[in-house]
Order: C-alpha cells, then structure tokens, then sequence
C-alpha cells in the first residue's frame, strides 16, 4: 500500500489542480459557467489512456455526465466511483476561487472539498487499476455527473442507462464511511386573510399576524422530534427559512407565505412532513377560526440508508491498511447516493476525502494526504470487489 501510494501520489495532486483551475459553478447559481469545460476535460482524459470506454450523456444544452468504464473480462461484480462535477458559486470568497493554491498540506478553491478531491481520486484510482497487471473480473464504472447542487438532473439521467452492482458516492466524509443520510422536504405555507386600509385594520383579516401564530407552533414539531433518533444521522429538523406578505405599509395584508425545510430522517416520508405542518394549522385554527391555511410540497429529496452493502467490508479494511479510521457513520446533508440507492436499487455508501465544514465556504479546501489516501483506497477496494464472481 505504501509504494501504490507513492506512485499514485503526483497524478492525483496533478489532476486535482487541473479539476480546480476548471470553473464549473452550477449555471442555476450565480449564473455560473456550468459543468461543460470540465465534463470536456475529464472525458478526454480517461480517452487518451485508451483503457476505457468513454460516454458523454446529454442531460441539457451543454450539460452532460462523463461515463468511463473499464470492462472487466468475466462474470464479476461491478462498482461504481460516483461524483459530482459542479460546485456552488463564488461570491463571499475569502481566497482565489479557481487559483488551486497549496498551503500547509492543503488545497485551496472552489470544489477542492465538494467535491472535486473525490473527482481527483476516483479518476487516478481508474487509471491506477487499468495500469495494473491485475485483470478485472467486473467492469469498473466512473461516473461524473452534474447538477448536484440544485436538482440532481445528472444522476436522475444516469440512472436510466448505467448501473451497477455496488457503488461509492466521493462526498467529503473525512474518509468515513456513510450508510445513511437525511432526506429533505421543501415546504411552503400560505395564509389566506382580506386586505383592508390600514385606518380600518378590524374590517380586514391579516394574513401576517396568523402565519404568525403558525410560527409558534414550529417548537411543537421541535419538542417532537427530539424524541425520534436514528441510530446514524440523529433527529429530524425543522426550520423556517423565508417568509413573505404584504404590500405596503397603509394596508392590512391579504397574504403571506411561509418557507420551511423539513430534514427527514431514514424511514420518514415527505408525507410524514406535510402532515406535521398540518396538524399546527389545525390546532392553531381551533384557537383561531379566522386563520385560514394551506400546505404545499415544493421539492424533496429522500433519505438514504443501506444497513450491509456488500463492499462494506472490503472497502473498510482497505480504508485502514492506507491508514484511515474508516468508521461507519451517518451524515445530516443530502447527496446523489438517495437516488442511487432508492431509484435504482444500487447499495451505496459515501466515502472522500475533506471535511463537510469547509464545503461552500468562503475558503474552501481539501488535504492533500486525504484526497491522495482516497486515491488508494478507491483503487484498492475496486481490485478487490471487482474480481468476486457472481
């Protein structure tokens, strides 16, 4: 393990530069310069080794996944190394977005944590096992798909045409290993009340002051949630995100419309969600028969858990011998291993390098050691998993 480290070590650090220096801010925020610079990059790389089969799948007008596989040659089992090629914007940042600096041992810029370190280390870690004399029994997929930052357009579409019997999502977990992630619920809650001049406030219905007393009830779903646990992500969450009504100050406003997100534990539905919400509507308007109110369901994402999958195993023992604790742990964000896992069917878990804290933020970066373990360990495991037989 030391020596593969060693020999994989400059190509990762090399690529994960390149993969920075590349814009790729999700075109939804920002108006940010979208994935196809980097998709272009990434796909012409794995053609010019000539050890993969290389697939550019349209997902929008200058939007498209990079699919490299590595044939395995008999009945073995196949694994995919999934990551996303977008990042959040730039705006706010404390450090050149895009310049790739090296300090202390770390990388900085935009995506170095989310996750273009994973990118890096899956792609060296390909190449590593196409270049080694170990034969593949199972194909190993690498699979880099956009738009994970707004609506996951990129896996949604992947899954349509690519699968496989395992596979390892890169999204920063500190090179832990995550069986299970929250799910989200966007929710809006609207009041409906009767605009009137503010000289006469009594003849109108302020749609405001009952959201309002809707807002107070959130603590009730609170007090609630701290008694459900899941064993790996913890509680359920709730909170109020925007709030909107009015339309000036002379008049008693008709409306109002509430944000909330809803973070949705392994077992909870959005349904689960909107009943929640409801159920303070209904009480409030027992207390209050002027409060009228409905619930909407704007977006969601799943939550996601896979109790044994079944390169668990293999992929922490690899995980230990380059060094890493390699726990197994829970993780409160969303990512594209939901889809995966729910959609597909494919047992998934998250494993890359950097810490969740640092993605995002105004000085982004990753651990050169981190991302380069990742490297080894992706390799290793798919050496292993990849020659079981079916």
């Amino acid at each position: 393990m030391p020596g593969q480290t060693r020999a994989i070590a400059p190509q990762t650090i090399g690529l994960l530069k390149r993969l920075i220096r590349i814009p790729s801010v999700n075109p939804v925020i920002e108006n940010g310069s979208g994935e196809n610079s980097i998709g272009s990059f990434i796909a012409d790389w794995f053609r010019k080794s000539h050890e993969f089969n290389v697939y550019e799948q349209r997902v929008a007008k200058d939007r498209f996944n990079v699919i490299a596989v590595l044939p395995g040659k008999r009945n073995g089992r196949s694994l995919m190394l999934n990551g996303h090629m977008d990042t959040v914007g730039t705006s706010g940042m404390t450090t050149k977005p895009f310049a790739a600096k090296t300090e202390r041992g770390m990388i900085h810029g935009r995506g170095a944590c989310d996750m273009k370190g994973a990118l890096a280390a899956m792609m060296s870690a390909a190449l590593s096992v196409a270049k080694s004399n170990k034969q593949l029994h199972g194909d190993l997929v690498f699979t880099g798909v956009v738009d994970e930052e707004y609506k996951s357009s990129g896996t949604w579409n992947l899954i349509k045409r690519f699968r496989a019997d395992a596979a390892i999502v890169g999204e920063p977990t500190g090179l832990d290993i995550a069986t299970a992630h929250k799910g989200y619920a966007w929710l809006q809650i609207e009041t409906f009340g009767k605009r009137a001049h503010g000289s006469v406030p009594e003849r109108g219905v302020d749609a405001i002051e009952k959201m309002a007393k809707i807002i107070s009830g959130i603590e009730r779903i609170r007090h609630e949630h701290r008694r459900r646990r899941h064993p790996l992500v913890g509680t359920p969450k709730i909170h109020t995100s925007t709030v909107a009504g009015g339309s000036e100050w002379s008049s008693v406003p008709g409306s109002c419309v509430l944000k909330v997100e809803r973070r949705l534990i392994p077992g909870e539905t959005t349904r689960d969600a909107t009943n929640e919400l409801n159920g303070i509507i209904r009480i409030a308007t027992k207390q209050d028969s002027k409060i009228k109110a409905k619930v909407q369901l704007i977006y969601h994402g799943d939550a996601m858990e896979v109790k044994k999958p079944p390169h668990l195993s293999i992929l922490q023992k690899t995980a230990r011998h380059a060094g890493a604790e390699a726990r197994i742990i829970g993780v409160p964000y969303w990512t594209d291993a939901a889809i995966l896992v729910n959609q597909r069917g494919i047992p998934t878990c998250l494993f890359g390098p950097g810490d969740i804290a640092v993605a995002h933020s105004p000085d982004e970066y990753v651990s050169v050691n981190e991302v380069v373990k990742a490297a080894t360990i992706y390799a290793g495991t798919a050496q292993v998993y990849c020659n079981i037989e079916d």
